[in-house]
């Protein structure tokens, strides 16, 4: 993302687990939002999504789903393993500004070759009913800093770590469209016998969870136990 807050590039990789406790051998079908269009067989995918629907570049699936029911209809229909097991895995890159549940905006100025001034603006785009769950922001500084106050305003605790190289910003508890702010003084130690180099400005990165929030898109629409017996189950979805 750019200083502006333009996504440069973007991809998701996720993935659905299955915790199975079914007696016998029951068929299962599972269903999610507009099943997606895979990049192999659609060659513009993206400009033929239905609406609520969400693109998947690739699809890998547990060797109990029937492959040929999903070719042929999209559905995902299997009998499944006894146990915890991944019932697939897929990537996108099909990423838009308001599927990102945070965006981070930063700016820098270089004061001289002695100072730098760091201001660093996190918005999390997500509903007020989500939260998201500890928040860690690694901001790099530079090498030869000797000398970095830091102010939180907002949320959150933030201090300066050699062994990170940077500041470390943690937010326990993040509410959905709350923004916060961090400001950095950083003093440069000097030496004239080096060359001086301008600093590369290394990414900040960044660490979160936000339950039942899913930045591709992807919605599990249903999942059903066929089972001739009759008996009831109970099924638990959880993001």
């Amino acid at each position: 993302m750019s200083t502006q807050g333009n996504i440069l590039n973007a991809d998701v990789t996720g993935q659905v687990l299955l915790k199975c406790y079914l007696s016998g051998v029951p068929e299962c079908s599972f269903g999610m939002n507009k099943l997606p269009f895979l990049e192999q067989s659609v060659s513009k995918a993206s400009d033929r999504v239905p609406r609520g629907g969400v693109t998947l570049n690739d699809v890998t699936f547990h060797q109990c789903v029937r492959l040929n029911k999903f070719e042929s209809d999209r559905e995902i229909s299997f009998i499944p393993p006894d146990g915890e097991f991944e019932l697939m895995r897929y990537r996108t890159t099909e990423i838009r500004s308001h599927n990102l549940p945070f965006t981070v905006i930063s700016h820098v100025s270089e004061i001289g070759r002695g100072r730098i001034e760091v201001e660093v603006t996190v918005s999390s785009n997500f509903p007020s009913h989500f939260f998201g769950m500890n928040t860690k922001i690694r901001i790099p500084t530079p090498k030869n800093t000797a000398v970095c106050k830091v102010i939180v305003k907002g949320g959150g605790k933030a201090k300066y770590s050699p062994d990170v190289g940077g500041i470390l910003w943690k937010i326990k508890r993040f509410p959905g469209g709350y923004k916060y702010l961090l400001r950095a003084a950083i003093e440069l130690i000097q030496n004239i016998t080096v060359e001086h180099k301008a600093w590369s400005r290394p990414p900040i990165s960044m660490e979160f969870q936000v339950p039942m929030i899913t930045a591709s898109g992807f919605q599990v629409k249903f999942l059903r136990v066929i089972e001739k017996t009759g008996y009831n189950t109970i099924k638990w979805v959880r993001y």
